[in-house]
């Protein structure tokens, strides 16, 4: 077997056994710290192989496991930070509208039936103001807080101020 095509294998397994684990992590933001322990673990971790398997004499082999330190690094980077945005996809789902001066958002949370709306006049500060729950009805989404009734259809808002307002929003994608 040639360098190149051991090496290959190596990455396909290091592709399997990331994967694998960042799934079962299945990393939030809260996690995203995590990143800079488990780059750094497997960089290691590929370092302390290489230089075993040196010793051993397998030069090799150690040549190959020092090359995949740096391409498992950079996979374990990849997929973490794959695995927090489809963690948010699977949990929420957000859009953001602006109004004159002021930046509206809106989250649906997917796994209850809650709905929370926050607005901000500062980038990096926002101050949440709406909390409720939601059903769908057709194809739309019905917000309901309080005495307020809204509508999500289209990627837009129904009813935000006004019954007749209808408010185009931008869906951010995780």
């Amino acid at each position: 077997m040639n360098f190149y095509y051991k090496l290959a294998v190596l990455i396909l397994i290091d592709i399997i056994v990331i994967w694998l684990w960042v799934y079962q992590i299945d990393p939030d933001p809260s996690l995203s710290i995590g990143i800079l322990l488990l780059v750094p673990f497997v960089l290691i971790l590929n370092l302390i192989i290489a230089t075993i398997l040196y010793f051993f004499k397998r030069k090799t082999f150690s040549k190959l496991f020092l090359i995949n330190s740096i391409i498992a690094s950079i996979i374990m980077f990849h997929f973490f930070k794959k695995g927090i945005d489809r963690h948010q996809d699977r949990v929420l789902e957000n859009w953001t509208f602006q109004k004159a001066d002021t930046t509206f958002s809106l989250i649906r949370w997917k796994e209850s039936n809650q709905f929370s709306m926050s607005y901000s006049l500062n980038p990096g500060s926002s101050w949440g103001f709406l909390d409720g729950k939601y059903y769908k009805e057709n194809s739309d989404w019905i917000l309901i807080a309080d005495s307020l009734k809204m509508k999500i259809a289209n990627d837009s808002l129904i009813g935000f101020r006004k019954i007749s307002d209808t408010i185009e929003m931008q869906k951010i994608n995780n």
